[in-house]
C-alpha cells in the first residue's frame, strides 16, 4: 500500500487529490480523495502523512477532544456495560461515581491528559487513604477498560500506549479466610433449633455441610432443585441471584463448574432439615393469601413471604450471631463456605468430591478455602513420632 500527491486540472481549476495504491485478491487497486481547492502542496503532503500513518497505526482520533466523565457517561456506560452482569455494571460505576472514585480524580481530563503520572498520583492518595490493593486495582484496571474502549470509537490515537500498563500498583496481600470447627457448626444449629430459626439451620446445612453453597447460590434455590427421596436424595446448583441496580436479578452461576448436584445423606441433618423447611413452606403457602415465595427455599417467614436476598440473607446471619452467639467468633458469611471447605479436608474428602460439590474447575481453586489446624498438625505429627517408635521398637 502507498499513498501520494498528485495535481490534477479541474474546470474550476487546479487542485490536488491524495492517491492510495493497494493490492486486494491479486489484483491492483486505486482510490482517490480529492483535496478542496486552495489545499497548498504543503497541506496536501501533510494529510499524505497522516493517512500513511493511520493505515500503519490505525486510525487517528478524528473525534472532538472529550473528558473522560463525559465520555464514561455518554459512551461507554450505556454502550458497552450492558452485557455485562448487574452487579459487575454496579460495582463500575459505583468505582467510577463514589465520592472519592475516578471521576472526582480524573473525570474532568481530556481523554488526551490521562497519562500514567496522573493515575498513579491517584494511586498514591488511594494507597496512603489505606484503600486496599485489590480495589486500587479493580480502579485502575475499569480506567483501563474505558481507554481502551475510547481508542476503539477513535477518541484516542491508536499509537499511543495504555498509560496504565506503566502504574506501579500496590501488592496484593493474599487473605487467609476463617472457619468454624465442627463442634461450633454444631453449637450455632443447635441454638439456631432452640430459637426456631429455619434459615438459620438451612445456612448452615447448605454452607457447612452440603456443598458450601455461595451467598448467591441460596438466594436462587427453589424446591424444585431439591429432591428429597428415601433412597436418592440431592440438590442442583442452575443458578444464582443477585441484588443490583435496585431490584433482585438472577444469572448464571458464578463459574461454569458452579453448576453442579450435590447428593444430601437421605436422613441425615441436611435431609431432616430441607425436609422441614418444605414443609413449613407448603404450609405458609396454603393458608396465606399474599404469599410471594415463588418456588425459594429461602423466603421470609411473615407477610409478604418473599424470597430473601443475597443482602438480606447476610443481615439474617449477622443478626443471629450477635443475639444466639455472642461467645462465638462473628466470621463473614462467606467463611461458611471456608468452614466447608476446612471441615471437608480435616475429614479427609477425595480431591474429587471436594471440587465437584464445592463448585470449582480446579483443585487450585479449592485449596484457597483449606485452613490446616494446629490440632490436625499436631495429629498427623503425632503419628509419625508413633511410627518412628514403634520402628525402633521393632528393630530391637
Amino acid at each position: 500500500m502507498s499513498f501520494y500527491v498528485e495535481k490534477v486540472s479541474r474546470k474550476s481549476g487546479a487542485c490536488y487529490r491524495i492517491v492510495r495504491d493497494y493490492t486486494r485478491g491479486g489484483e491492483r487497486k486505486r482510490e482517490y480523495q480529492v483535496l478542496p481547492q486552495g489545499t497548498t502542496k504543503a497541506q496536501a503532503e501533510k494529510i499524505r502523512c497522516q493517512m500513511e500513518l493511520e493505515a500503519e497505526f490505525g486510525a487517528y482520533t478524528t473525534k472532538e477532544p472529550v473528558k473522560l466523565k463525559n465520555y464514561a457517561e455518554e459512551v461507554y456506560f450505556p454502550k458497552y456495560t450492558n452485557s455485562l452482569s448487574p452487579t459487575t455494571r454496579q460495582h463500575y460505576r459505583q468505582l467510577f461515581y463514589t465520592k472519592d472514585g475516578i471521576a472526582k480524580h480524573l473525570g474532568n481530563r481530556y481523554l488526551s491528559e490521562i497519562t500514567t503520572e496522573a493515575i498513579q498520583d491517584m494511586v498514591n492518595r488511594y494507597a496512603s487513604a489505606g484503600k486496599s490493593a485489590k480495589t486500587i486495582r479493580n480502579i485502575v484496571n475499569l480506567v483501563s477498560v474505558i481507554l481502551k474502549r475510547a481508542k476503539i470509537d477513535n477518541y484516542l490515537k491508536h499509537d499511543i500506549p495504555n498509560p496504565c500498563e506503566y502504574v506501579m500498583l500496590p501488592k496484593a496481600a493474599s487473605k487467609e479466610g476463617n472457619a468454624y470447627s465442627m463442634e461450633e457448626v454444631k453449637l450455632m444449629m443447635e441454638r439456631a433449633k432452640s430459637a426456631g430459626n429455619i434459615n438459620i439451620q438451612l445456612l448452615l446445612a447448605l454452607t457447612c455441610l452440603a456443598g458450601g453453597l455461595r451467598r448467591s447460590e441460596l438466594a436462587a434455590l427453589r424446591w424444585e432443585d431439591v429432591t428429597l427421596g428415601e433412597k436418592e436424595s440431592f440438590l442442583c446448583v442452575r443458578r444464582a441471584a443477585v441484588y443490583a441496580d435496585g431490584k433482585m436479578t438472577e444469572k448464571e452461576t458464578k463459574t461454569k463448574a458452579g453448576t453442579r448436584v450435590i447428593p444430601i445423606q437421605p436422613g441425615g441433618e441436611v435431609y431432616r432439615i430441607l425436609q422441614t423447611a418444605r414443609k413449613m413452606y407448603v404450609k405458609e403457602q396454603s393458608r396465606e393469601e399474599d404469599f410471594q415465595g415463588q418456588g425459594h427455599v429461602f423466603i421470609l417467614h411473615h407477610a409478604p413471604f418473599a424470597p430473601v436476598s443475597d443482602n438480606r440473607m447476610y443481615k439474617i446471619y449477622k443478626s443471629f450471631l450477635e443475639k444466639e452467639c455472642p461467645d462465638l467468633p462473628h466470621y463473614r458469611l462467606h467463611d461458611l463456605r471456608h468452614t466447608y471447605f476446612t471441615l471437608c479436608t480435616e475429614i479427609g474428602f477425595s480431591e474429587l468430591s471436594i471440587i465437584a460439590t464445592g463448585g470449582h474447575s480446579t483443585i487450585q481453586s479449592t485449596k484457597r478455602y483449606q485452613h490446616a489446624t494446629m490440632n490436625r498438625m499436631k495429629s498427623d505429627m503425632a503419628k509419625l513420632e508413633e511410627i518412628f517408635g514403634n520402628t525402633i521398637a521393632a528393630s530391637q
